[in-house]
């Protein structure tokens, strides 16, 4: 009777799975490797495609930098032909071939730099090349605007160099323009509200600064 009363209050037999933990995991490892490898199976055209354009995408790379360099190499040493001819028709010329063939290049502008010097006749274009180049330093820009500037003033064309004039520049060349601006106004106090300002700006160029003092001292008189 004890017997059969402890049967009956004894623990439920848990009955282990078959498949064990270990087991379980290895299934789900087989299983996705099954997924993984039926999806690449089924997606090999699109792996093999995309892994040859990252293959062309480096050995483009590779050819744009080899090419790039390749390029400065040759824009340098045109350059360096270019300052080293005497003949100034052969100089022009190669300049204006460096301009052309690398106009990506600060070689380009450098080239644009010497145009001006060694082809007068065309300044204002080589000053307005210069200006519009995507390669020249801010400060080449600037002061190629305050030159042809200065220049339109020279040929009477008052209005294109006010247009020029308009545009700001660096704090070191805000005497200059200040100048300039003085000389094509229309009136005496414009005149001298202009050369206050070059005045009263840095002065890099103690030589200008002496002609704005001269200046405005005549227009106190």
């Amino acid at each position: 009777m004890n017997k059969k009363a402890s049967d009956k209050t004894a623990e439920p037999v848990v009955v282990e799975p078959v498949t064990s933990k270990t087991e379980m995991d290895e299934l789900k490892r087989e299983m996705r490797s099954a997924e993984w490898n039926h999806w690449a199976e089924k997606n090999m055209q699109s792996l093999l495609v995309a892994a040859g354009l990252v293959v062309v995408g480096l050995i483009a790379g590779g050819m744009w930098l080899e090419h790039s360099h390749s390029r400065q190499d040759a824009a340098a040493n045109l350059y360096e032909q270019a300052l080293g001819e005497t003949d100034a028709a052969k100089k022009t010329a190669l300049l204006e071939s460096l301009a052309g063939d690398f106009s990506s290049s600060s070689y380009a502008a450098m080239a644009q730099l010497q145009l001006i010097a060694t082809d007068s006749k065309h300044a204002d274009a080589h000053y307005q090349a210069l200006i519009s180049n995507s390669s020249a330093m801010d400060e080449w820009k600037w002061q190629a605007r305050l030159d042809l500037a200065q220049l339109k003033i020279e040929q009477g064309d008052a209005a294109a160099a006010h247009t020029l004039l308009k545009e700001p520049v660096g704090k070191e060349y805000q005497q200059l323009r200040y100048f300039l601006l003085a000389g094509i106004a229309k009136d005496d106090a414009e005149k001298k509200k202009q050369l206050q300002k070059a005045l009263d700006a840095a002065a890099p160029d103690q030589g200008l600064k002496q002609r704005i003092e001269s200046q405005l001292a005549g227009l106190a008189s």
